[in-house]
């Protein structure tokens, strides 16, 4: 669960499907990845999942480009700001010149907190560490069995500071950065590759210089980055943070009605291709309809789950009793983007001026 701090006014956002189609792109569709056996997250039970499916005609998003080697779909596991970032990080370790980022084969969601992605993501001694505090999901703190935790952390969730499942927003893009730039001690390889990580807000916060929109996540995708997306909604009771991993786009997917106070606006936006941590299919996301009919997750043929791109207002969704709090608004984006080793560079370089050399003597 991600967290942000601020003051809200509470106002009506809706949702429905759209059928527009214009430009889309998406990082190649995902394995489906099941365990059962896993902690439930702890923003709550799932609501009945009913997907309003585009499964025909002008209604399937229209995914118009190339597929790129893909963002592995990880569930959650002891936080969804870590489970989002091991999925970054295994896409990056998946792509060429980046395959020692994670000692193993990061596409496959497997192991427990001592070996696997699992451990990738939050390891036995974040896990052991949780339970000394008193935590059901984890602690990146010293503990009695871990007295050097904070010096020693060898996990995403500890590297994004990451508490009881919990992170601050603001802890997210450093700890992904250090953590890709840190060598495992316990391993033969060197993971360590240089990183930078950046995390922008959107508009309504009024960070100077920041304002995080639906095109700046298209532009990351277009240069085959995904981003991890805080997002917020309201339970009736109080503000949820989470954390989603953006890998695909679709404009004019969504169209979106917004009471402003005054006469309701209304919004066609962009979709985003999601993995929300919880398994695609089974999301905790609801929206509201023109009708005031409650629809989940937009799920396309290919298995690929769609969400409306809805920025923050300082503004939610009314609660609807029985049909969940789950219909979430952009805050801020997390982008990551990773370096190749020199040696990687050089032989890339080689190999294009090899290329060249062949072109010219032909």
């Amino acid at each position: 669960m991600a967290t942000r701090i601020g003051s809200v006014v509470a106002v009506l956002l809706l949702a429905f499907v759209g059928v527009a189609r214009a430009d889309s792109k998406i990082l190649s569709g995902m394995p489906e990845y099941q365990s059962p056996g896993d902690p439930q997250p702890p923003c709550g039970s799932s609501a009945d999942f009913a997907s309003a499916s585009l499964d025909s005609g002008d209604q399937r998003p229209a995914l118009e480009t190339n597929p790129l080697p893909g963002v592995p779909e990880y569930v959650w596991w002891y936080g969804c700001s870590p489970t989002a970032g091991g999925m970054m990080v295994g896409y990056w370790d998946g792509r060429p010149g980046f395959g020692n980022l994670y000692d193993g084969d990061a596409s496959i969601w497997s192991g427990d907190g001592s070996q696997g992605t699992k451990s990738m993501v939050a390891s036995t001694a974040h896990i052991v560490s949780g339970t000394e505090h008193g935590y059901t999901y984890g602690d990146w703190h010293n503990s009695t069995s871990y007295p050097s935790h904070e010096a020693n952390p060898n996990c995403v969730a500890d590297f994004i500071k990451t508490v009881n499942g919990g992170t601050t927003y603001f802890d997210i893009a450093p700890g992904l950065e250090a953590y890709c730039e840190w060598d495992n001690p316990q391993t033969a390889v060197n993971e360590s590759y240089p990183a930078t990580a950046t995390s922008t807000d959107v508009a309504y916060w009024g960070t100077p210089g920041q304002a995080f929109s639906y095109g700046d996540l298209k532009a990351e995708i277009d240069a085959d980055r995904p981003l991890m997306l805080s997002v917020l909604c309201h339970d009736g009771t109080e503000w949820v943070g989470h954390s989603i991993v953006a890998y695909g786009y679709q404009d004019d997917l969504f169209q979106i009605k917004i009471p402003t106070g005054g006469t309701p606006l209304d919004l066609t936006v962009g979709g985003i291709a999601v993995m929300d941590t919880w398994s695609n299919g089974t999301a905790f996301s609801n929206w509201l309809d023109w009708d005031y009919n409650v629809f989940s997750s937009t799920m396309d043929g290919d298995g690929v789950e769609w969400w409306p791109f809805a920025e923050f207002h300082g503004s939610s969704w009314t609660y609807t009793s029985g049909a969940g709090p789950y219909d979430w608004m952009v805050s801020d984006g997390q982008a990551l983007e990773v370096t190749p080793e020199p040696t990687t560079i050089s032989l890339l370089a080689l190999g294009g001026l090899a290329v060249i050399a062949r072109r010219r003597r032909k």
